[in-house]
């Protein structure tokens, strides 16, 4: 409940007033033992709104803030929670990354303490997205722990956003490999919800940015390893991904290129991964030197000897070559 003083027109004080009627709210007196919280955290909240609107967002950072923590000491960590999150928000403005992870991760506790699991990992990814070109690395992190958090809260399937952005920012940072292991652990996460569409895209993107890095052993050996997925046999994704692992270890450039051709299952894979897949083979890659690292001939004899019993195949021959795509497309 509004205190007194609160009542009593707060909404015609300035910023300065209300801050300091805040403040003098959260000392104690020989009349008042103990801060009145309720009545400090309206005026700190009002406080903040007019100061965020003439501009001072630093000011109303703080403000913020303490107005969070009289709710903490009231147990209202739901309310905490918000108020952080807005903190998050104006570091972000005020281009303090170390702020914004700070503040997000206090939010995302009180969400907590509030017993809003999901909220609290919402909170982590909205505010990953405020600062995934700025901070990437710090963005990242506070995206996979959402994912964790929702996975662990029995709401996998709330992740996917949260992932798309963990993939999408890897790929923007030329870290392919990360980016193929974010979307396996994606794919795992939908297996256990059952979004198998999802999974199937997931695998498959994680195979295109292996292929992308050049690591064409390491997306043969992604896909020996979730290509017995049920969910991911006999599907369109599946036989895209045989056919361009089949081309790649028989160092066939016009088999790579037939394969994105032929594929629709590519289109519908998210940005960063589509953009990938389109431009391969990539400029520079040696197809040869590739082919030979997955047991393939270098395109020797690459007549059609397939690297592995199973579903689909690449196209015919013609050697090695290049995309003709430029390299320097960005990927998101």
């Amino acid at each position: 409940a509004r205190g007194d003083d609160a009542a009593m027109g707060g909404g015609e004080m300035t910023a300065d007033e209300l801050l300091a009627k805040a403040e003098k709210k959260m000392t104690t007196t020989l009349t008042r033992w103990k801060p009145d919280y309720d009545s400090a955290m309206l005026y700190f909240d009002e406080a903040a709104t007019k100061l965020k609107q003439a501009g001072r967002k630093q000011e109303a950072m703080i403000a913020w803030e303490k107005c969070a923590e009289a709710n903490e000491r009231t147990g209202n960590d739901w309310h905490a929670g918000k108020h952080l999150e807005q903190c998050a928000q104006l570091a972000r403005d005020l281009a303090r990354h170390d702020q914004v992870v700070a503040y997000a991760e206090r939010a995302c506790a009180a969400y907590v303490s509030a017993g809003r699991a999901q909220r609290a990992a919402e909170c982590l990814g909205k505010i990953a997205r405020l600062i995934d070109e700025a901070a990437p690395d710090e963005a990242y992190d506070l995206a996979s722990r959402a994912c964790e958090m929702l996975e662990d809260d029995g709401k996998a399937a709330n992740a996917r956003d949260f992932y798309s952005l963990a993939g999408a920012i890897r790929m923007r940072q030329e870290k392919f490999a990360d980016a193929a292991e974010t979307m396996l652990r994606f794919g795992a996460s939908c297996d256990a919800a059952n979004a198998h569409a999802s999974l199937r895209k997931a695998y498959l993107s994680a195979v295109v940015a292996q292929l992308y890095a050049g690591n064409g052993a390491e997306a043969q050996q992604l896909y020996a390893d979730v290509g017995e997925v049920d969910a991911f046999q006999d599907s369109d994704e599946q036989r895209c991904a045989y056919s361009l692992i089949s081309a790649y270890r028989d160092a066939d450039a016009d088999a790579v290129r037939s394969a994105i051709a032929a594929s629709n299952a590519l289109t519908f894979l998210d940005a960063p991964f589509a953009r990938a897949a389109r431009k391969l083979p990539r400029p520079g890659h040696d197809l040869r030197a590739i082919s030979i690292a997955m047991g393939g001939d270098g395109g020797v004899l690459a007549a059609g000897e397939r690297f592995m019993d199973g579903i689909g195949g690449g196209g015919g021959g013609g050697g090695g070559g290049d995309s003709d795509l430029p390299d320097d497309e960005d990927l998101t």
